[in-house]
């Protein structure tokens, strides 16, 4: 019994669906713009995201060679050889991606540089 008055009390206050006034939004707006004003320095700074880089590394070392070796002058070894290079920079591009998804490694191959054009003076 006590579970049903529970549960009309619960769909009640959920069908509420009453709206701040547009005055006090304004306001609530208006304090969160001066607090991320007040924040030291993170819209100061420019983030490089560097997570591509390896990937990028691997197709040049592995993809150059093996599109250079599948070309139809070379004899068979450099066929294989391209194959297996071919694999290699497939494979580099798939743990990057997997690297990606499994780990945080998008902010530990990140450089956070100062913004550009503003310079700090410092008094002594």
């Amino acid at each position: 019994m006590n579970d049903k008055k529970f549960d009309a009390a619960l769909n009640a206050a959920l069908q509420n669906s009453e709206t701040p006034p547009p005055e006090l939004d304004a306001v609530l707006k208006a304090k969160l713009y001066q607090r991320q004003e007040q924040l030291p320095g993170e819209g100061a700074q420019r983030k490089v995201h560097l997570w591509w880089l390896p990937m990028v590394a691997n197709l040049i070392v592995c993809g150059v060679p093996a599109a250079i070796f599948a070309l139809p002058i070379m004899p068979l070894a450099a066929h294989l050889a391209a194959f297996a290079l071919g694999w290699l920079a497939v494979g580099g591009v798939v743990l990057t991606l997997v690297g990606l998804k499994c780990s945080d490694l998008k902010e530990q191959l990140t450089l956070v540089l100062p913004a550009r054009g503003r310079k700090e003076i410092h008094g002594s």
